[in-house]
């Protein structure tokens, strides 16, 4: 047997580590000598039970012992002999029979086991007496409270205590946990859930409450009234729907803004839609409005406002697109500060539908979200510019529109 020395634990020879804390028995161990356990005691031999020949004599009287006759002393003197009887005596009393003689009973067979001979320890075969050696007390280790897991949908209410070992809630009058016996001075107090702010939960009925609540046979006519009225409601909408194209262009138009709004701000990719001809009011010199789709830097579209006030781009597409987002790049290119800028523009769709934009006075592209469907031609009118001190020429270097993947 090898005593651990840290937790005091017996582990049996062969160890190698703690069964218990797990230390090294080489290092932190000591092995003690078990004294031989004494030997039993033998059992008492049982006293032979006698048969039925022997039981049969001790009821009759049979197997008394006879009583040793005590033989005449040697130094005492032969006593004269009675005088014989007269003939007469002979011939009238009967013979005297001597009693036979009682031959000894042998004694009953053993009918129990052999008797087991003690045999006495020899001196040498018992090992030499040794006490066993005093074991520091190992360090009290704290004992971690048995883990109960909370039952599946348990509630809380609100101002109870939950128990930090097992999880269970307790009430707020408590100071010990109602199934584990934790104490609850560090216990976290249950709070009421937001949404039951919002809705609260249904109180079951009191005991004695029930006999005022009526149990309606069927829907009362003020529900059926209303089912009624939400049925015609419906009806009609559908049937404008269908029936009136304005309705119907503008339901759909709604639910597609709708979506096309969801679809822009959760997950937007969008496709470039190229304008296949570009024509404008008025242009200088070697400035045409084709410029501005040709997807080049160095080139620009430029206009003189002090002969034309408000000059146009018109973009033409091949099909009808839609078109929810247009890319805009101000100025002219490397001269962007030479010349003035567009600051408030009008859109007009192919559809009569407008949109009004105020441009950034930035020489990187500038995004703007649009929401035409089905178009086939925007113009773009300049209504205001930010201004240069060295030329009345607005210039647009690029203009880039994109449609929702």
């Amino acid at each position: 047997m090898i005593v651990c020395k840290k937790c005091g634990n017996q582990n049996p020879d062969g160890e190698t580590f703690c069964t218990s804390c797990r230390a090294f028995l080489e290092w932190s161990g000591e092995k003690v000598v078990e004294a031989p356990p004494e030997p039993l005691p033998l059992p008492p031999t049982p006293e032979p039970q006698p048969d039925f020949v022997d039981r049969v004599k001790q009821a009759v009287g049979l197997d008394r012992p006879k009583t040793a006759e005590t033989p005449p002393p040697t130094s005492a003197v032969a006593s004269p002999l009675p005088p014989a009887p007269p003939a007469s005596s002979f011939a009238s009393s009967p013979p005297v029979v001597a009693p036979p003689t009682q031959a000894p009973i042998p004694p009953a067979p053993q009918t129990g086991p052999a008797p087991i001979a003690a045999v006495a320890p020899r001196v040498a075969d018992i090992p030499p007496a040794r006490l066993p050696q005093a074991v520091a007390p190992a360090a009290e280790r704290p004992r971690q409270a048995p883990k109960i897991d909370t039952a599946t949908g348990q509630r809380f209410k609100p101002g109870d205590l939950i128990c930090g070992q097992c999880g269970a809630g307790n009430s707020p009058e408590r100071h010990f946990c109602q199934r584990c016996g934790a104490n609850l001075s560090q216990a976290v107090v249950g709070k009421t859930p937001w949404y039951r702010k919002l809705f609260p939960a249904r109180q079951p009925v009191a005991a004695g409450d029930r006999s005022a609540i009526k149990v309606s046979a069927g829907p009362s006519r003020a529900g059926t009234v209303f089912r009624f009225i939400a049925l015609g409601l419906v009806a009609v909408v559908v049937l404008a729907y269908l029936a009136v194209p304005s309705v119907k262009t503008k339901v759909n138009n709604s639910v597609s803004s709708a979506y096309t709004a969801a679809r822009r701000h959760f997950s937007p990719v969008y496709d470039p839609v190229r304008p296949t001809s570009a024509t404008s009011s008025s242009a200088v010199g070697t400035h045409p409005a084709r410029l501005v789709i040709d997807l080049l830097k160095p080139t620009y579209w430029a206009a003189n406002t002090a002969t034309d006030k408000q000059p146009m781009l018109k973009l033409v597409f091949s099909s009808p697109v839609d078109l929810d987002r247009i890319l805009v790049t101000s100025g002219a290119a490397q001269d962007f500060a030479t010349l003035a800028r567009p600051k408030d523009v009008h859109l007009v769709f192919s559809d009569k539908s407008t949109a009004d934009l105020t441009f950034k006075d930035d020489p990187n592209p500038q995004a703007y979200d649009l929401a035409a469907k089905q178009v086939t031609y925007v113009e773009i009118h300049i209504v205001t510019t930010y201004a240069s001190a060295q030329s009345s020429d607005v210039a647009v270097n690029e203009v880039e529109f994109f449609k929702l993947e």
